[in-house]
């Protein structure tokens, strides 16, 4: 009798030793698959990237009938990024990025002539536009991991600061000019990742912010017009492809809209007062690129 209540006894600890065992091998596998999966967005977003495309400007001004113009074409475009998401300070899955993006190359313009006191001399009248633009873009933020479905995914809302400089080069055409756009922005958005296979990881991405700053520069003239501000959004969609572990290829498209309000009325020479009118500009960008994971 005494032999079976200790072999029951012995079981029972057996037993009781066990279910803890198996039950920490489960947790520690699915930690390792939610690490393992994690490790695919990580790969995506500890890399350097080097990019190549196409950007579609489209920008117009609407002063008074008879009296608009826009600027529309399609140009090179290249970029230089960075991002990382790493413990930093104790706090986990912080997430940094800053890209440069450059635009350069032809675009038409189509508007009209006016004389001095600002009465219009020929309707349609067009001309080819140098245009080049350079876009900063800086974010910060905390990635969220968490599952959708059967799948891994994250979110990351961030803080985010751009700039945007346009020249505007007209100045080889007998009526053209040579102006200068400039603005910051300051705002946040939310980024969305998803592991679509151990290797693909799709992005979306929305932001929004204040414009601040904002001012043109026309080449010749003793001021710089301060235009009113107003806000812009950006959105865009990524996919990113590890061929190896280090190595990523990577496309892109992003969409962007801005304003700019009237200036003030601005001397541009002695005896001549001008004003820059409402305006708005779409920007589309296409990119394809390759990164170095870390």
């Amino acid at each position: 009798m005494t032999r079976n209540t200790c072999r029951t006894i012995v079981c029972g600890q057996w037993g009781a030793a066990i279910k803890p065992a198996v039950f920490a091998v489960v947790v520690a596998a699915s930690c390792a698959a939610n690490a393992q999966a994690q490790d695919a967005m990580l790969r995506a977003n500890n890399q350097v990237w080097i990019g190549a495309g196409a950007q579609q400007m489209h920008y117009w001004e609407n002063i008074a009938p008879g009296k608009s113009d826009a600027e529309r074409g399609t140009t090179a475009a290249f970029a230089l990024g960075a991002s990382t998401q790493r413990q930093l300070f104790g706090v986990s899955n912080l997430y940094f990025s800053g890209s440069v993006r450059v635009a350069h190359g032809n675009v038409d313009y189509g508007g009209y002539l006016q004389d001095f006191a600002g009465r219009v001399v020929q309707p349609d009248y067009t001309m080819t536009t140098r245009s080049t633009t350079t876009d900063v873009t800086l974010k910060a933020g905390k990635a969220i991991p968490f599952q959708l479905g059967t799948w891994n995914a994250q979110v990351i809302p961030y803080v985010s600061y751009s700039y945007r400089d346009w020249i505007r080069d007209s100045s080889r055409d007998p009526y053209g000019f040579y102006e200068r756009y400039r603005h910051h922005v300051i705002g946040g958005g939310l980024m969305g990742q998803l592991e679509v296979t151990p290797k693909l990881v799709a992005t979306a991405d929305i932001r929004a912010g204040a414009m601040v700053g904002a001012s043109m520069t026309l080449a010749g003239s003793q001021n710089t017009f301060s235009l009113g501000s107003k806000p812009v959004v950006v959105a865009g969609f990524g996919l990113d492809y590890a061929i190896a572990r280090n190595f990523h290829v990577n496309a892109t498209y992003e969409w962007s809209r801005f304003q700019y309000g009237r200036s003030s009325v601005t001397q541009v020479q002695p005896g001549v007062n001008a004003y820059e009118p409402d305006s708005k500009t779409i920007n589309q960008t296409w990119m394809i690129g390759a990164g170095y994971a870390f």
